[in-house]
């Protein structure tokens, strides 16, 4: 069951991954340099949030 939620995760992080490269290949030629490090900064956070709370969630010791 571990298995299938983690192999379920990774994908949709690869979804999401992918759809947020979509969406931004057009967009990126416009952006500024304070655009692309606010991008960067957000995607950075949402990274470090999905982590924690998947190894607080995942990892407990009973």
């Amino acid at each position: 069951m571990k298995v299938h939620r983690a192999i379920v995760l990774v994908v949709m992080m690869l979804i999401g991954v992918g759809a947020l490269i979509l969406l931004t290949a057009a967009g990126i030629a416009t952006f500024d340099s304070r655009s692309l490090i606010a991008l960067v900064v957000v995607v950075v956070a949402a990274v470090i949030g999905g982590v924690a709370f998947s190894w607080q969630r995942y990892n407990r010791r009973s």
